[in-house]
């Protein structure tokens, strides 16, 4: 975990600090400049030391300007033991405090003071991020966890430019006292703030959210992630992932899933992680009425060295070319067929039929035709299906709208956020440049 100790910012803070201290015998003008005479220096209005006080500083102010922190330190109990002493006095005690013990290189020391000085409330509003990150960075080095995670939100809550790096380090604190909820709360907004930076976030805070997600059993918050992850960071194992959850949210639903395994192998940078994920594409592709997937399918689980190319997975293939040789005899028929129906459905899925037989513009033309005369049973369906067709025929800009129509016709949550990963996977390849 990356901490920014600002130990050498909070000397800044501590020189400041020394300067706000305006005794009779040390004010501004001699802490400024410290071989002029602590007699020739007026008080400061405003500021009421008492007596003794004022007597027995004068000869810690002369130590304090030296910078000979260790006999300031050893001089501070007798002003501590002074009766009847005012906030002011108080006050300076604790800065010189601050200041002898940050010089002298004691960091347990240092840090007692720092955390006298928040306790008395002596600290300004801009004084406070950077004792509270000090405090929260020596805490996490003595392994005192939750004292380093106060100390950090502490941080947090006072930074009003804080970074999406200090969000994350909040939210790794809290992960790591398996404040899981709180954690995931953190990495998200860390997420939200690169990203109203205009940066990329980074992969590791959707990585770190979907392990306190999986802590809490949060499915659909798995999901919502998984969706924002692929987006930015197209991976096989995120897909797999992706469609083991929505097997579980969709109770097995054929059309999400058949969009979903469509979504993850047909993306060049996709792809699935487990023979299973391909053979239940292949399986479900079959039931569908679309061997071609199916064939498709086996044959990248293959050469990406995750299906094995023999045995029953062969012959699997084998009969889907087949089928899909098959079907090829007919298709023109269907689709003069499909033509003169009424029904959109008819066309949508002729569609589906010339998809699935690599005819990716004739997929196209007839689901177009399709949602033109109206009626279509699933329009989000249909509209995946024209996109997932005008996608392999490189017309990336076309397939946007058509999974902006998919999103807005779906009823289903998890068929509005295929969508959308399709309209990011489109907006990726709408931006590589060409030849990338």
């Amino acid at each position: 975990m990356a901490f920014n100790s600002r130990w050498s910012r909070l000397a800044a803070f501590c020189a400041a600090l020394a300067l706000a201290v305006a005794l009779a015998p040390a004010a501004d003008a001699q802490l400024a400049k410290p071989k002029r005479k602590a007699a020739a220096q007026e008080p400061v209005p405003g500021q009421q030391y008492s007596p003794e006080f004022r007597k027995q500083a004068s000869k810690v102010q002369p130590l304090v300007n030296d910078k000979k922190w260790f006999e300031v330190l050893a001089a501070l109990p007798a002003l501590e033991a002074l009766p009847d002493k005012t906030p002011d006095d108080e006050r300076a005690i604790a800065t010189w405090r601050l200041q002898a013990s940050q010089g002298s290189g004691d960091k347990d020391l240092f840090a007692a003071a720092v955390e006298n000085f928040l306790a008395k409330g002596y600290a300004d509003a801009s004084q406070l991020s950077a004792m509270h990150q000090s405090l929260a960075a020596y805490y996490n080095n003595k392994q005192e966890r939750e004292k380093a995670l106060h100390h950090y939100q502490q941080f947090v809550d006072a930074t009003p430019d804080v970074e999406p790096d200090e969000l994350e380090t909040l939210g790794k604190l809290y992960r790591q006292s398996k404040r899981f909820p709180e954690a995931a709360t953190w990495f998200t907004k860390a997420i939200d703030l690169a990203s109203s930076k205009g940066e990329k976030p980074k992969e590791e805070l959707f990585q770190l959210r979907d392990h306190c997600l999986v802590e809490t059993k949060d499915r659909d918050g798995r999901i919502a992630n998984l969706e924002g992850l692929i987006a930015l960071y197209p991976k096989k194992d995120y897909y797999t992932n992706l469609v083991a959850l929505l097997a579980s949210a969709s109770q097995e639903d054929r059309v999400v899933m058949l969009n979903a395994y469509r979504l993850a192998v047909t993306d060049p940078q996709g792809g699935l992680a487990t023979v299973g994920g391909y053979l239940g594409y292949a399986d479900l592709a079959l039931v569908a009425g679309s061997p071609g997937e199916a064939a498709r399918a086996l044959q990248h689980g293959m050469n990406d060295k995750v299906v094995p190319g023999v045995g029953t997975n062969q012959q699997m293939l084998q009969e889907a070319k087949a089928a899909v040789a098959s079907d090829q005899k007919t298709l023109a028929a269907e689709a003069a067929a499909a033509a003169r129906s009424p029904k959109g459905d008819v066309s949508v899925k002729v569609g589906l039929g010339n998809y699935s037989a690599g005819n990716f513009e004739k997929a196209a033309e007839l689901v177009r035709q399709g949602i033109a005369k109206g009626g279509v049973t699933r329009l989000d369906d249909a509209n995946l299906l024209l996109g997932a067709s005008l996608m392999e025929l490189g017309r990336s800009e076309e397939a946007k709208a058509a999974f902006e129509a998919a999103a807005g016709a779906a009823k289903d949550p998890n068929m509005a956020r295929l969508a959308r990963l399709w309209m990011a996977r489109a907006a990726r390849e709408t931006a590589a440049p060409a030849g990338g």
